[in-house]
């Protein structure tokens, strides 16, 4: 059985470091979404939807969870949510695929999804080749982007964004982090599709159609949701 879990990797210094930098990309595209509905889905101790303009933000899955449900099975109803994050969710999943065709159905007409994952080409890639540790987030699959870039139009959806970042080896030692933080900028130019993260940003695209959007109620939240509270904006 794995030692460690997402949460709990998330809290060391090499989880930080590497959510610090999601935040970075994540945040202005979070800022530059509207709409009425905001999710975040995943068990992190970071709030992706902090600076929205999105007055009803909830999260999924979480700590201080608004609503718990599968993931597999999004507890929303079709074309209800304008913004969702799922950061390093796809890779834990037993079907990811299965993930982005029920994202697809609760998405609004353009809404947007932002995903961050592990990319396999990369350091960390290695490491998890290399590695016999079956705690998080060596024992995961590390969907290469091209996958992702080929499920996409499948289920109908849309990458319109797309980064790297992360060049940084996957040491868990503070003080090294902050010496090479300067490989960031040299990554970044120099081999831009070898950090240790991919970022996206997609959007759902149904053609020929208008938004019309959705009145939430309390059928909205269906009975496999054990509890529900917007949360504070």
């Amino acid at each position: 059985m794995p030692k460690i879990s997402p949460q709990e990797w998330f809290k060391s210094p090499l989880g930080q470091y590497l959510l610090t930098l999601e935040y970075e990309y994540i945040n202005p595209v979070v800022i530059d979404t509207f709409g009425f509905y905001a999710i975040q889905m995943g068990n992190y101790d970071i709030d992706f939807l902090d600076h929205s303009r999105i007055q009803n933000k909830f999260s999924l899955n979480s700590n201080h969870a608004h609503l718990i449900a599968s993931n597999e099975d999004l507890p929303f109803d079709e074309a209800s949510v304008d913004l969702l994050i799922a950061p390093h969710i796809l890779e834990q999943m037993t079907e990811p695929y299965q993930l982005l065709k029920e994202i697809y159905r609760v998405l609004m007409p353009e809404g947007r999804l932002i995903i961050t994952g592990f990319n396999p080409a990369s350091l960390w890639g290695v490491k998890r080749l290399l590695s016999f540790d079956i705690d998080y987030p060596w024992n995961t699959k590390f969907i290469s982007l091209g996958k992702i870039k080929e499920w996409l139009p499948i289920v109908g959806l849309e990458m319109v964004e797309g980064k790297m970042g992360c060049y940084v080896p996957p040491i868990q030692q503070l003080s090294w982090l902050k010496k090479m933080q300067a490989i960031e900028k040299i990554g970044d130019r120099w081999w831009p599709m070898l950090g240790g993260f991919y970022f996206l940003v997609i959007q759902k695209r149904v053609h020929g159609m208008t938004p019309i959007r959705p009145i939430w109620k309390k059928k909205l939240i269906k009975t496999h949701v054990y509890s529900a509270q917007k949360s504070k904006t």
